[in-house]
C-alpha cells in the first residue's frame, strides 16, 4: 500500500462507501476510467505525488476499486501505460513475422502518431527515466517500453538483411539505434525543435519527417537486390 494511501479524509476522518463488486457490464469502463484519470495524474505529478487515494477521488471512486483491478498503485501505472505502448508493440510484432522495408516507414509514422495523440507519454517515461526515486519503475519501463521495441525493430533488421533487402555489411543493432533515435528525439524535443524552426511542428510535419527518414534509410542501407526487386 502506498505511502499516502494511510492519509485520511474529511479532518481525521475516513469516508466510507459501500460499493460492491462491479457488474460484468461496467467492469470495463470503470477500468479504462481509472487508467485515464491515473494517466493524466501521472503526466502532471511525480510518482511518489500520486496517491491510489487522489486517483480514486479523481474518479470519483474509492481505492478499493484500485486494489479490485490492479492491486496497487505500481499496478495501475503500468496498466495506464500499457494502453498506449501495446497497440504498438503488437503490431511490431505482426512485422517482425513477415518483414518489409515498407515497413520501416509504417514504423516512423506509427510511432509520430502515437506521441502526437497521446503528448504525455514522453513526459511521464521521460521524468520517470531521470529521476533515482524509483528504480522498480523506471526498470520496467525501460524492459516493456524501449527494450521490446529494441528487439522487434533489431529482429526486423536482421531478417530484412537476410532477405537481401540491406547491405551485409552494416550491424543490426546499431541500425536500430539509429532508427529508434529518428523516432524519439523528434517527439522527446519537441519543444526545442519548435525554437530552432519556424515550422508548424504538427500532424502534416510529422509525416513529412516519417516519409524523409523513410527515404533516408532506403537510399543508404539496402541493396541493390531490393531496388531490382521493386
Amino acid at each position: 500500500m502506498d505511502h499516502n494511501d494511510t492519509e485520511d479524509d474529511n479532518n481525521g476522518e475516513i469516508e466510507v462507501r459501500n460499493i460492491g463488486r462491479p457488474t460484468k457490464s461496467s467492469d470495463s469502463n470503470i477500468r479504462q476510467h481509472l487508467m485515464t484519470v491515473a494517466f493524466d495524474l501521472f503526466a502532471n505529478h511525480e510518482y511518489n505525488q500520486v496517491s491510489t487515494r487522489k486517483v480514486a477521488a479523481a474518479a470519483n471512486t474509492t481505492p478499493a476499486m484500485i486494489r479490485y483491478y490492479f492491486q496497487n498503485k505500481e499496478g495501475l501505472f503500468h496498466a495506464a501505460m500499457s494502453q498506449y505502448r501495446q497497440p504498438m508493440l503488437d503490431i511490431f510484432k505482426r512485422y517482425v513475422a513477415k518483414p518489409q522495408v515498407q515497413h520501416l516507414h509504417d514504423i516512423f509514422a506509427l510511432y509520430y502518431t502515437t506521441m502526437q495523440e497521446n503528448k504525455s507519454l514522453h513526459n511521464i517515461v521521460r521524468r520517470n527515466m531521470t529521476s533515482n526515486d524509483n528504480p522498480q519503475i523506471k526498470a520496467h519501463i525501460i524492459q516493456e517500453g524501449p527494450q521490446q521495441s529494441f528487439k522487434l525493430i533489431k529482429s526486423m533488421f536482421i531478417k530484412l538483411q537476410a532477405k537481401g533487402d540491406i547491405k551485409p555489411e552494416l550491424d543490426p543493432e546499431i541500425l536500430t539505434v539509429q532508427m529508434l533515435s529518428l523516432c524519439i528525439f523528434p517527439c522527446a524535443f519537441k519543444p526545442l525543435i519548435q525554437q530552432l524552426t519556424t515550422t508548424a511542428i504538427d500532424t502534416q510535419f510529422y509525416r513529412q519527417l516519417a516519409q524523409q527518414n523513410f527515404t533516408l534509410l532506403v537510399n543508404s542501407i539496402t541493396t541493390e537486390q531490393y531496388h531490382e526487386e521493386i
